[in-house]
């Protein structure tokens, strides 16, 4: 679907099929909440699906815009159409009005169009995987003879992993290779062959995958690397394979493993074969994936499947997220993706999954050097990673920056229940491994907590009198493994511990690492669901896993050497556990919108600037009262006089605020001036900005001074794989000083907007709590609509919206916008 702007107010939205438009749906707002709608398909296209996917993309955009009734007249003869909307299931009203009807389709505040456009994806993107990881007949081409070639290495890793389809190889000098019958071509292939793998040199590739697509291969795997370096190659198999319906993995990957136990689909060339299981992995590194398979054989965790997208040309991340939602053999997901270009997209497929099973992902580029010049904070601070983070978020997958911990993390998520909360017991028999692991689990936002009275007197009845139980528990260095196991028992028992950590050392008298065995082996037969993570400092690998004697099936302990490391897995856990559940009421528009005057508003600012700007004070000011955005009452003037009397209309002291172009930041140049007394002193300080300025000068706003408050920013911008992202943080002059910022995908709902200041940490305090919360969320939540319903907002700030107890003002306002694209 792309969406782009017609006439003033309007929208369209098309769909797309192999680089073709196939149909159109268009969108014009005719005041209050209605909107007149109408769809064209390509007359080969209809009867496809396409004006219903159509009309509920549209329907989705409209309740986010504030629309809540179409409205279409369509001949009375047009069964087509009649039946297509009313096929949407929402009520629907048709009235004749001679010739025509007249119809009107109410909508509905609930997710149910975005859902069902969600589900035609993941369905049709899992079946068009099927004949790349459940193929009936494989071929290799580039299979030579030499022991080192990668097609014949290939080979003999189906033939180890026991694939029961046909094999044949692609080599004209040899009759067969590794016991495989060879054909000398891939024309000579049987039609309809269901994958190819393709290990050629890179010059080589686009007619290889011309001759598949007209043999009628249905997916390919492309091994071969180098295609950048040749001009137009990766063009021309993009498309290639979207001419003949392909789908194609790669280029650069290792490989895909399928789904099977004892005989299943294996075309990598790694060292060793994974073994079955019930994690699925997609990642755009074979590097990553062969060490990610290798540390989870290590802890009992085989692939249900695997891809390894490579440079990702034609089948992503996205897709494989759906077929693993359709596998209910797979129980838990890991992602590596270096790149993304859709992350919008990614977000429904990755939450329906993250629903039924943890989905947790690698990252990398979280460096400094990712960050990136802007002309305003908002746009400075949506770096990648913080893109990606804030998709990742939303779609619930859980973010790790370590292979180490991907594997802790993974095996934890299979191993042990969720916390019911982030209120960690660490149980320990060394005080200073304690402390680590106390600091580490506040570090990685969980909290450690005093032990509830009860179960500090329950503990000094177990444990000698120099022990400590306030939290950490000390058990002392003399503690045996059945007290110690006594005593975790104890703090699984409470309702105020959410997890454990027991951190062990065997010393000269005694060794209590069984005791965490014994304890969670009994508080796991007995059904208590409060996971315990265990840290044994003297243990020389890094993570283990290790055995629950008369547990349930599959629950098993992981064993760290790091306190570090089990507090971030634990902190892993707390977020899925919230996501899980996080209210879930879809955004919708804020109270008092007008999207047909906010469109209005950016066309006249397009109309005298067609490559985009920055809006002036009116433009910003006509925004703002469409959005409902409460901002403090600003007079635009150019000259001397101008600001003389728009001073007089303030009893008090004023702001003076000089527009100049090319100049962003106001206050950095020296074109704000506050307090401003009285009409005289406005009158000369615009004079004295007009002369310093020259021929750049544009105008000067005068507003009332606004009694101090906190100050803080609200901003979203454009970013090209993930959408509008929102951001959250502190203003004004501690903008890039103090606090924490917290970014979100747009629209932002009630419940993201009250997470966003939560993140920040500014209301952690009393004097924080006190704000006007309400208020500053309403601002968040009203940039958000701004930005995902209005395409030519390239970034919007707030910066700063002051907030006091009583309220949340906007003191100043800047909108950067581009023609739509």
């Amino acid at each position: 679907m792309t969406p782009g702007a017609l006439a003033p107010g309007a929208l369209a939205l098309g769909a797309v099929v192999r680089g073709r438009v196939v149909g159109t749906v268009r969108m014009l707002p005719v005041g209050g909440e209605a909107a007149e709608v109408g769809v064209v398909v390509a007359r080969e296209w209809r009867d496809h699906g396409v004006a219903t996917a159509l009309l509920e993309e549209l329907a989705a955009v409209c309740l986010r815009a504030g629309i809540r009734t179409l409205l279409a007249d369509v001949p009375a003869d047009d069964g087509r159409t009649v039946r297509v909307l009313s096929d949407l299931g929402l009520p629907l009203g048709v009235t004749r009005e001679g010739p025509s009807l007249r119809i009107e389709v109410a909508l509905h505040r609930d997710a149910r169009y975005a859902a069902a456009t969600e589900e035609r994806h993941r369905r049709a993107a899992a079946a068009s995987l099927r004949p790349v990881l459940r193929p009936r007949s494989v071929a290799v081409v580039g299979a030579g003879s030499g022991e080192h070639s990668v097609g014949r290495a290939v080979l003999r890793r189906l033939k180890d992993a026991g694939f029961p389809g046909a094999v044949l190889a692609v080599n004209p000098h040899a009759a067969a290779v590794e016991g495989v019958p060879c054909r000398p071509r891939v024309a000579d292939l049987p039609c309809g062959t269901d994958l190819v793998v393709v290990a050629v040199p890179a010059g080589a590739v686009a007619e290889v995958v011309r001759d598949c697509g007209e043999r009628g291969v249905r997916g390919i795997v492309l091994l071969s690397s180098g295609l950048a370096a040749v001009p137009g190659l990766i063009e021309q198999v993009a498309r290639l394979v979207d001419e003949h319906g392909m789908r194609l993995v790669g280029p650069n990957t290792v490989g895909v493993v399928g789904p099977g136990g004892a005989g299943r689909l294996d075309t990598t060339f790694a060292a060793g074969t994974a073994e079955p299981g019930d994690v699925g992995l997609v990642a755009q590194s074979g590097g990553i994936a062969i060490a990610a398979t290798t540390a989870w054989q290590h802890l009992g965790l085989g692939l249900s499947a695997m891809v390894a997208v490579g440079d990702a040309l034609d089948v992503g991340v996205r897709d494989v997220l759906a077929w693993f939602d359709e596998d209910p053999g797979t129980s838990l997901v890991a992602v590596y993706a270096e790149s993304e270009p859709d992350l919008r997209g990614l977000v429904p497929t990755a939450a329906h999954l993250a629903a039924r099973v943890p989905v947790v992902a690698l990252t990398s580029g979280t460096s400094p050097a990712g960050r990136r010049a802007a002309t305003s904070h908002t746009a400075g601070s949506a770096t990648p990673e913080v893109v990606r983070e804030a998709a990742y978020t939303a779609a619930g997958i859980a973010s790790v920056g370590d292979p180490g911990d991907l594997a802790t993390v993974a095996a934890l998520l299979r191993g042990q229940p969720l916390p019911g909360t982030r209120a960690v017991a660490v149980l320990t028999n060394v005080g200073g491994g304690g402390v680590l692991a106390a600091d580490a689990c506040v570090a990685a936002g969980l909290r450690v907590d005093p032990l509830p009275g009860d179960v500090q007197e329950g503990l000094r009845a177990l444990l000698s009198p120099l022990a400590t139980t306030g939290n950490p528990v000390d058990t002392g260095a003399a503690v045996d493994a059945p007290v110690f196991a006594d005593a975790l028992r104890l703090l699984l028992d409470s309702p105020a511990v959410g997890a454990v950590v027991t951190v062990t050392a065997p010393t000269a008298v005694s060794d209590p690492a069984p005791g965490v065995v014994a304890g969670a082996a009994a508080a796991a037969a007995a059904g208590r669901a409060t996971p315990v993570v265990d840290v044994r400092l003297t243990r020389a690998t890094t993570v283990e896993r290790l055995e629950l004697p008369g547990a349930p099936e599959g629950r098993f302990l992981v064993s760290v050497t790091s306190p570090a490391a089990a507090a971030r897995a634990l902190a892993v856990a707390a977020r899925r556990r919230e996501w899980l559940t996080r209210p879930a009421a879809p955004a919708h528009a804020p109270a008092s919108v007008d999207v047909r005057a906010a469109r209005e508003a950016l066309a006249a600012v397009l109309s005298r600037a067609p490559a985009g700007d920055w809006l002036l004070p009116p433009e910003v000011s006509a925004l703002c009262r469409a959005a409902g955005l409460r901002a403090v009452p600003s007079a635009w003037v150019r000259s001397a006089d101008e600001a003389r009397t728009a001073a007089r209309t303030h009893r008090g002291p004023v702001v003076v605020k000089g527009y100049v172009a090319g100049v962003v930041h106001k206050g950095d140049a020296g074109y704000l001036r506050l307090p401003v007394d009285g009409p005289a002193e406005a009158a000369a300080v615009v004079a004295g900005f007009r002369a310093r300025a020259g021929e750049a000068w544009l105008g000067a706003v005068v507003q009332p001074l606004v009694p101090p408050g906190d100050e803080l920013l609200v901003g979203a911008v454009r970013d090209p794989s993930a959408g509008p992202v929102v951001v959250l943080g502190p203003g004004g002059r501690a903008t890039d000083a103090l606090g924490h910022r917290v970014h979100r995908l747009a629209p932002v709902g009630d419940a993201d907007a009250e997470g966003m200041l939560d993140g920040t940490g500014l209301c952690d305090t009393a004097h924080g709590r006190a704000l006007d919360r309400p208020g500053v969320t309403d601002c968040v939540r009203r940039v958000g609509w701004i930005a995902d319903v209005l395409p030519e907002v390239a970034e919007i700030e707030v910066n700063p919206l002051v907030a006091t107890s009583r309220r949340a003002t906007a003191l100043d306002v800047r909108v950067r916008v581009e023609p739509p694209g």
